[in-house]
């Protein structure tokens, strides 16, 4: 579905040297025969001239060409790292190791010994080549980014919808999603989570582990684990059928790439030339690398209402959930109910001055504090509030309904393995 010719021929070369492109066959044969007779006349001698000419020629020209094609390139490639891999699939029919092994390897992970069942550190180094099978997803923000420019053309091409939408909003967001699309520079960043493998942390790093082995201990020995997500930019040009039908589908696939980075990440920024800004204004790289999935969530959720004072009271609100998230706990009714109460109670206060605006917010961290045991420092806090206002916002932009119930609040930790895709395979 997706094959970087590039990659592959500079991998290939890097290994065998020259790659023969093309072969050329060429074969011709040529004959001629000539003969010539004469006879001469002038006044006083009588000479008769004539003359003939026979020429035959026959040229036969066959030319062959057989060039090498991308695929049988990468063909080429696959067969000679297949057994060098640093991470592959293990097959189904291999048995995992026994539960007393898995909880040792658990206690004492410097006892690995190249066991495919468990991926220290040590064995994601930089540059290394792996193949591991994931559900093929593009990243959040490519999603997002993907709905506005489709929903937007639907709106200027029907008046029916266009009635129903604000338009002031409407250009707003298409004015983002152009500088959005810019910032992408026509590549499409994929966030692909691994199938048979979770990060667990341990005393020496955290390791991916294989799906079978953690299911070989019992649910209450588990030890606590984290999706993994394999994550890179693609080329647009470089798929082979239409992105619209495989980066929405959530189909299986594998896929061979290689690292860019040693180990597992904890952060991944899916706008690469936001990192460039970031590196003059660190708060705009923040913000795009939580854009997507704050976006996606507020769309789904989407709670209605349009009243100043009730859009700063869920702005505090969203402030105490991200809170929450940060500490890794959820909040139980209890907890809410008090969020929700101080709140309201302290919402007008955001349409006043900055400290009147610190106030509000330090009264919802202070009930977070005492409650639930979660603190933070003064970036966090003013991290957390930028995107607690970013995530109201969005919501209420479009003002498009939704008939499902609202995504829970809390987001699970993910770790990342940071890597340039080569190729996308069923």
């Amino acid at each position: 579905m997706y094959l970087d010719e590039v990659s592959v021929t500079s991998l290939l070369s890097s290994r065998e040297g020259a790659i023969p492109s093309e072969i050329t066959h060429t074969m011709s044969s040529t004959t001629r025969r000539e003969a010539t007779r004469g006879v001469e006349s002038d006044l006083k001698v009588v000479k008769v001239t004539g003359g003939s000419l026979l020429e035959s020629s026959h040229t036969s020209d066959r030319q062959v060409l057989r060039k090498a094609t991308i695929q049988a390139t990468f063909r080429d490639l696959y067969r000679g790292e297949r057994g060098k891999l640093a991470l592959s699939p293990i097959p189904a029919a291999k048995e995992s190791p026994p539960q007393g092994q898995v909880l040792s390897l658990l206690r004492y992970p410097e006892r690995n010994k190249e066991s495919p069942w468990f991926i220290g550190p040590e064995h994601l180094r930089r540059g290394d080549l792996i193949e591991v099978e994931v559900e093929l997803q593009a990243d959040p923000i490519f999603r997002v980014s993907a709905f506005f420019s489709s929903f937007l053309d639907m709106i200027t091409e029907s008046e029916e919808l266009a009635g129903q939408v604000d338009q002031t909003q409407a250009a707003k967001v298409r004015e983002f999603n152009t500088i959005l699309e810019r910032l992408r520079v026509g590549l499409i960043p994929i966030r692909c989570r691994l199938i048979d493998y979770r990060a667990v942390p341990t005393a020496a790093g955290e390791y991916l582990i294989h799906r079978r082995a953690l299911e070989s201990i019992p649910a209450m020995d588990r030890p606590s684990s984290y999706p993994a997500y394999l994550v890179g930019v693609t080329e647009h040009d470089l798929y082979w059928k239409d992105t619209r039908r495989i980066l929405f589908s959530n189909a299986e696939v594998r896929i061979l790439c290689r690292l860019n980075k040693v180990g597992l990440q904890q952060s991944w920024n899916a706008v690469k030339l936001a990192d460039m800004v970031g590196s003059l204004l660190p708060e705009f790289s923040d913000m795009m690398n939580s854009f997507g999935s704050d976006a996606l969530q507020a769309m789904m959720s989407n709670p209605q209402g349009s009243g100043e004072t009730e859009q700063d009271s869920e702005v505090l609100t969203v402030f105490a959930e991200l809170i929450a998230e940060r500490g890794g706990t959820q909040l139980d009714e209890a907890t809410m109910s008090e969020v929700r109460r101080i709140a309201t109670e302290n919402a007008h206060l955001l349409s006043g001055d900055l400290p009147e605006e610190r106030v509000a917010f330090g009264r919802i961290a202070d009930c977070l504090a005492s409650r639930r045991g979660v603190t933070l420092v003064a970036e966090e806090t003013a991290r957390l509030r930028s995107q607690a206002r970013s995530r109201v916002g969005l919501r209420r932009g479009l003002a498009l309904q939704s008939s499902g119930a609202p995504p829970s609040s809390t987001t699970e930790a993910a770790r990342f393995l940071d890597s340039e895709i080569i190729a996308i395979y069923w």
